[in-house]
């Protein structure tokens, strides 16, 4: 489900930077899983957004800080 929502607002800030054309600089909260259950197993949202990014997406990202994906738009 988060995917899909993801998916929606990418969709829409490509659409904004492509009419500004201009590159659009975007910052994805995904966390770093501290308030998962069982806090021994990995968080889950930031490799599904990562894998996302590249796999679906053709997306580059860089990772300034645990947690905080940050990608380019064009």
């Amino acid at each position: 489900m988060m995917v899909h929502v993801l998916k929606h607002e990418l969709s829409v800030l490509r659409s904004t930077a492509r009419a500004a054309e201009q590159r659009l600089q975007v910052y994805i909260c995904v966390g770093t899983g501290h308030h998962t259950r069982g806090s021994r197993t990995p968080a889950r949202l930031p490799i599904a957004v990562q894998r996302y990014l590249l796999e679906e997406e053709g997306l580059e990202f860089t990772e300034p800080q645990p947690g905080l994906i940050r990608v380019l738009l064009y």
